[in-house]
């Protein structure tokens, strides 16, 4: 037979979604990886304009990570223009998603969807 657990003893303790801080520094190293063919982050060619463009803004300041921005063709761009051809495009930054929620039930964004948040790129390729 099992162990049973005593749940009078457990906590509640609520998970707050605050990310971490972002390290720009260390998003600029990430960047650069994908620049190198020897990285197993390697982007393709046609990402490089995007990529180089990000690690300039972040130099400049001119970005935090903290924000959504889209590259394309090495420029900020609306997020529309992201959707576009033929050009590939760089969403670039941290920003919400919705998760499909099959398994979480209901909740205040509906019952398929779940809100996380996330670091990430993302590119379109066309």
């Amino acid at each position: 037979m099992e162990d049973e657990i005593d749940y009078s003893k457990i906590k509640f303790t609520p998970l707050v979604p605050i990310p971490d801080p972002f390290d720009v520094k260390k998003r600029i190293q990430q960047l650069r990886s994908c620049l190198d063919p020897k990285s197993p982050d390697y982007e393709p060619e046609n990402q490089h304009i995007n990529i180089k463009a990000a690690i300039k803004l972040y130099e400049e300041g001119k970005i935090d990570g903290t924000q959504e921005v889209c590259i394309k063709d090495g420029k900020i761009v609306p997020k529309e223009e992201t959707f576009k051809g033929p050009s590939p495009s760089f969403i670039e930054g941290m920003f919400y998603e919705l998760a499909d929620k099959h398994a979480y039930g209901h909740g205040s964004v509906g019952d398929k969807h779940h809100p996380s948040i996330c670091r990430c790129i993302h590119e379109n390729r066309l």
